[in-house]
């Protein structure tokens, strides 16, 4: 709205920031003052109806209060039509605990401890983690967590409803938050959420770092699995399926040729004799398949035609971020294909068969019979 012909409205919105003023229906006189703003110390949510501005005759004020829609006018509140509109605002604390009948004023109860902008407001701590709204302050978003910066939390305001969240999709988080009853025991059960899945969270770090990830194209918190590159042609698949506990709901899978996989897979075996639980899964990895270090991710001007692209539908990466690993047995083959084009090509084969998740048939192109599992490719 432009203020020009209005002085009182721009004084207002320059106290309470967080107002906005705006008319209705094209009438300068019909004026809509909405948003959230601190009077003394707690928070309210206003919007004040004015249809004969400046005169508050008319004039109504909602106001969240206890989770709910409460309306205020001159008729059921102590508002007095002779203030100015920026005298109403001012008294919004007076107006609100005159509205409620107690025979003991001193046991009015106080809006700090009644309304939810309050409590965000006593939520507040920079140091710790940020606090985000949007413009009708419907929604409230906890992110940058100080050792956690990746995480977010958004709630819907004032029902305190779950929005998302930056935690691993496989954890049932509406049920483990569902039992918060207030915005400040969401908050808590949220950061102790956090702490109980720093060593999920850590056992990735390295990895994600230090390796050449391939699923998923953009790794985010909310993912319980990498797949990562162990040699030239051979992949393999980390998952923790309990976040909460992810050594002992560790699988790894090892994908590529046949011959070497199963070498890999009996050399694993072994190596988990020897696990260290003194360090991470990613050192522990290296030192079963005794090696000084992963493959890194190519650099940012590697050419596409140099990582190779799938030789069935002649493309890098799908929709979903899949790109080409699985290839054929034969040694003097060196055609990659997408696990779901390699999984079409299959259905298409007369002799084509699938056992044991293993998938039998013959190379697309140098037609050797060949045996490849890459059922786990498909279902993540």
């Amino acid at each position: 709205m432009d203020f020009e012909d209005c002085p009182e409205l721009e004084e207002l919105s320059l106290k309470y920031v967080g107002l906005v003023c705006h008319t209705r229906y094209g009438n300068k006189n019909c004026i809509c003052i909405e948003g959230p703003l601190k009077i003394n110390d707690f928070w309210v949510n206003v919007k004040v109806m004015c249809p004969n501005y400046p005169v508050l005759e008319g004039v109504t004020m909602h106001i969240i209060q206890n989770f709910k829609v409460e309306t205020f006018t001159p008729a059921n509140s102590k508002i007095n039509c002779n203030w100015t509109v920026g005298e109403l605002i001012d008294n919004i604390p007076y107006v609100i605990n005159r509205l409620k009948k107690c025979e003991d004023e001193s046991h009015v109860p106080k809006l700090e401890n009644q309304n939810i902008y309050a409590e965000i407001a006593g939520l507040y701590l920079p140091a710790e983690y940020e606090i985000q709204t949007n413009e009708s302050c419907s929604r409230v978003r906890f992110c940058n967590f100080s050792q956690s910066e990746q995480h977010y939390l958004d709630v819907a305001l004032p029902s305190l409803q779950l929005l998302d969240h930056s935690l691993p999709k496989c954890i049932d988080v509406p049920e483990l938050l569902g039992k918060a009853t207030s915005l400040t025991a969401l908050l808590q059960q949220f950061r102790k959420i956090l702490d109980d899945l720093s060593p999920f969270y850590e056992n990735f770090a390295e990895i994600d770092e230090l390796c050449h990830v391939v699923q998923p194209s953009l790794p985010t918190t909310k993912e319980n699995w990498r797949l990562f590159v162990l040699k030239e042609r051979v992949f393999i698949k980390l998952q923790f399926s309990d976040p909460f506990s992810p050594l002992t709901s560790m699988s790894v899978h090892l994908i590529g040729p046949t011959t070497e996989v199963t070498n890999l897979r009996r050399v694993y075996s072994e190596g988990l004799r020897d696990w260290d639980n003194e360090l991470d899964v990613h050192k522990n990895l290296l030192r079963i398949f005794d090696l000084c270090f992963f493959p890194m991710s190519p650099t940012d001007d590697t050419d596409i035609n140099d990582l190779g692209y799938c030789n069935i539908c002649y493309s890098y990466k799908l929709d979903r971020g899949e790109i080409p690993i699985i290839s054929c047995d034969n040694s003097h083959c060196n055609l990659i294909f997408h696990a779901e084009c390699l999984k079409e090509w299959f259905n298409t084969l007369a002799d084509g068969k699938t056992f044991l998740d293993v998938a039998f048939g013959t190379c697309p192109f140098c037609k050797s019979k060949l045996s490849t599992s890459f059922q786990e490719l498909l279902e993540i």
